[in-house]
C-alpha cells in the first residue's frame, strides 16, 4: 500500500481518554526521543480495560497506514503484573504494547509475524518493577520511539513464539444451538450507538437474522433501508455483523454494550445458524 515513508509514523490507541495527562506524557516521551516522528491518534476512547475493543481498532485500521508505521496500543488492565511488554512486526507494520490478547488477532492474520519481549533495560524510561501503574509512559512509549529511530526488534529482548489470547471480556453465555463463529459478542460501540460484533459474515445473509438478548433483528442492505427508530442488522464495511437503529442509538435502546452476547440465527426460527 504505497512506499515506505521516510518520516516515521507512530499511531496511539489507549483507553486513557483525554481528561488526564497520560496521553500527553506518552507523546512527550516519543517526540523528545524521536523529534521527526509523526504522531497519529487512532482513539483514546476505548472502553476502560476493553482489550477486545482495542484489538478490533488495531486490526481494522493499522493496514491503512504506510508500511513501516509503528502502532502503540496501551489498554492494560494487568499493568504491573507478570504480563509481558511486547514489540512486534506483522504485515509490514510494527507494534508495541502489552501481551494481554491485544495482538492475538494480528498474529492470527499473519502467522509469520515476529514478537519480542521488552527486557533490555536500555530501552526503558523506568524499570517495569518501578512503574506499577504507568508503563505506557515508562516502557511502551520509549520502545515506540526507539523503533522510530531504527532500533531492530530483536535487540529489545527474547523472541516469543506464542502470545496471550483474548481473555474473559470476550466470553459470553452460550446461546442454545449456536455454533462456532456464528455466535460471539459485541466488541465495539461507536458514537452513534451502533453495536459492532466480532462475527464476520459474507454479503449473502438471506434467510438470516441477528439475535441479542432474546430479540431478533432482520438484515438490511444499508442504514436508511430500516424504518426510523427500528433496530436492524447489517453487514458493515469491515464484513462484521452490526446492529443499529436508523437515526437512533441501539446501545441505549437495547441496553447492550461491549461483551453483550450476539448470534446469527435463521430468520423467524430462533435457531442459531451453523454457517
Amino acid at each position: 500500500m504505497g512506499k515506505l515513508v521516510t518520516r516515521p509514523i507512530v499511531t496511539l490507541t489507549t483507553d486513557f481518554g483525554l481528561r488526564d495527562p497520560s496521553v500527553g506524557s506518552m507523546k512527550g516521551i516519543i517526540v523528545s526521543m524521536a523529534p521527526d516522528v509523526t504522531l497519529v491518534d487512532l482513539t483514546h476512547d476505548i472502553p476502560r480495560h476493553a482489550v477486545a475493543a482495542a484489538s478490533y481498532v488495531l486490526t481494522r485500521t493499522a493496514h491503512y497506514f504506510p508500511p513501516g508505521s509503528i502502532h502503540l496500543a496501551v489498554v492494560d488492565p494487568g499493568v504491573g503484573s507478570s504480563r509481558r511488554p511486547l514489540v512486534g512486526s506483522a504485515g509490514g507494520h510494527r507494534y508495541v504494547g502489552p501481551d494481554n490478547g491485544l495482538f492475538a488477532e494480528i498474529l492470527n492474520r499473519d502467522p509469520s509475524s515476529e514478537w519480542f519481549e521488552i527486557t533490555n533495560p536500555r530501552y526503558w524510561l523506568k524499570p517495569p518493577l518501578h512503574s506499577p501503574t504507568f508503563q505506557g509512559r515508562d516502557v511502551f512509549a520509549p520502545a515506540a520511539a526507539w523503533l522510530a529511530g531504527g532500533v531492530a526488534l530483536q535487540t529489545f529482548g527474547p523472541r516469543l513464539m506464542q502470545l496471550a489470547t483474548l481473555g474473559p471480556e470476550t466470553s459470553h453465555s452460550e446461546q442454545p444451538g449456536a455454533v462456532g463463529s456464528r455466535q460471539g459478542s459485541i466488541i465495539w460501540v461507536d458514537r452513534f450507538g451502533n453495536l459492532i460484533s466480532g462475527i464476520e459474515a459474507g454479503n449473502d445473509v438471506r434467510g438470516l437474522a441477528v439475535s441479542i438478548s432474546g430479540r431478533e433483528f432482520r438484515f438490511v442492505g444499508h442504514y436508511a433501508e430500516a424504518p426510523t427508530g427500528e433496530p436492524a442488522a447489517i453487514v458493515n464495511s469491515d464484513a462484521l455483523v452490526e446492529v443499529f437503529i436508523n437515526r437512533g442509538d441501539a446501545a441505549a435502546m437495547l441496553g447492550a454494550g461491549v461483551g453483550t452476547p450476539i448470534a446469527l440465527v435463521r430468520a423467524g426460527g430462533g435457531a442459531p445458524h451453523d454457517g
